[in-house]
């Protein structure tokens, strides 16, 4: 039964909080910080409720594995956002600071793969549906970025995001994800592809 409220209660955040980001500015100026407290928030949660850090990914299990599969990735996303770029596929031109990519690099990108991969992750054992909770988290991760009103970055991200989850359910450890995430991140926004 907790679970289920749990898993509720993770759904009606996940659901709520981009729709009501999508409709005021005001809250879409602070989207970093909602995403900080939002992450914490469910984190404390799930610590509260005596779930530990290795059934949330948080672990030193399976570390080199994680960055070793995602390493393959990395590459390949690399030459695919440098091929994008020489396509032309460059939308807006990146103006952000050398804050924002460190707020990225070491909170945004691992509260992400928190939230999305090791939360949907934790349920995927619990429920053991593999198969449910891909496409639940893919499709959660891909629903959050509704707030830049760019269905490109939707779709994207909702395939990258099953990526990312059955290479997270692979090793149970966000790190391996997380530096995808950053590289990915990175490079797209910095070269104007996706907000």
């Amino acid at each position: 039964m907790k679970n289920k409220i749990l898993l509720f209660i993770v759904l009606l955040i996940y659901i709520t909080i981009p729709i009501i980001i999508f409709n005021n500015q005001y809250l879409y100026d602070i989207k970093f910080y909602i995403l900080t407290i939002l992450g914490l928030f469910i984190y404390l949660l799930f610590r509260i409720l005596k779930v530990k850090n290795e059934n949330l990914g948080i672990t030193k299990s399976n570390l080199l594995p994680s960055i070793k599969r995602n390493c393959l990735l990395i590459v390949i996303m690399v030459v695919g956002i440098i091929v994008m770029s020489f396509l032309g596929l460059k939308k807006y031109d990146s103006n952000e600071t050398i804050w924002f990519y460190i707020f990225y690099i070491f909170i945004s990108c691992p509260i992400q793969e928190f939230l999305y991969r090791a939360v949907f992750g934790y349920f995927d054992k619990v429920y053991n549906n593999k198969y449910l909770f891909t496409i639940l988290s893919s499709l959660m991760y891909s629903f959050v970025h509704i707030i830049y009103k760019d269905y490109l970055t939707c779709i994207l991200t909702f395939i990258i995001g099953i990526i990312w989850y059955i290479l997270y359910r692979k090793d149970k450890n966000i790190l391996g994800v997380t530096l995808a995430h950053i590289v990915l991140g990175i490079l797209t926004i910095s070269l104007g592809i996706i907000n």
